[in-house]
Formats: C-alpha cells, structure tokens, sequence
C-alpha cells in the first residue's frame, strides 16, 4: 500500500479535508486497494518522508521550501500543492497526476 502523505500546519483541518477528497477519488476510480491518503502535520513530514518508503506523494498546502524539496528528490516522492482540492480549480487535473503516479508505483 502506498501513501500520499498530505500536510498542512497542524493536520487537524486542511490536511484531513483534502486526504478526505484524494481517497474518496481513490475509492471512486479502484485505486484504494493500492494507496491511501493520510493527513500529517507539517513538521512531522521531512520525518515521515524518510523513514517510510511506502510514501510515493507529498500534497503540501503550499509549494515545498528548498529543505523539504530536498528530501523528497533524495527519496522520489512527488510533491504537489493541494489547492485543487479545496478550491476545486484543478481538481480532475490533480486526481489524474495523483492516479498517473500510483499506476507508476505498482
């Protein structure tokens, strides 16, 4: 199982808001048997990132800063921006790159 690794400040109310969207996204399209998404506070990232291979996507609030970007290039995570899912601007796009990358990974 693969994870998407979604953070926000402090993982209470963003963060679980747009995990919330990529699994119910995952579910809709049969992709829930392969990754789920799971809300993080920001600071437990660069962390997490290291220390679980499972994680395939980080989804950040806002564009990672030039440390967390270097640790997700040394271990081959994606980022993206999770805007698409609370605006809803973008969103099919994100859900396809979000799908595009577990099919990727399998």
């Amino acid at each position: 199982m693969k994870t998407i690794l979604v953070c926000c400040g402090t993982g209470v109310a963003t963060s679980p808001q747009v995990a919330n969207k990529i699994n119910d996204y995952l579910a809709e399209n049969g992709l829930d048997q392969l990754a789920k998404a799971t809300p993080e506070p920001i600071g437990e990232a660069k962390t997490t990132i290291e220390n679980d291979s499972s994680v395939i996507i980080y989804v950040g609030i806002a564009q990672a800063d030039a440390e967390l970007q270097e640790v997700l290039d040394a271990n081959n995570v994606v980022g993206m921006v999770g805007l698409p899912w609370l605006t809803g601007m973008g969103q099919e796009e994100a859900n396809q790159k979000v799908a595009d990358i577990i099919k990727q990974a399998e």
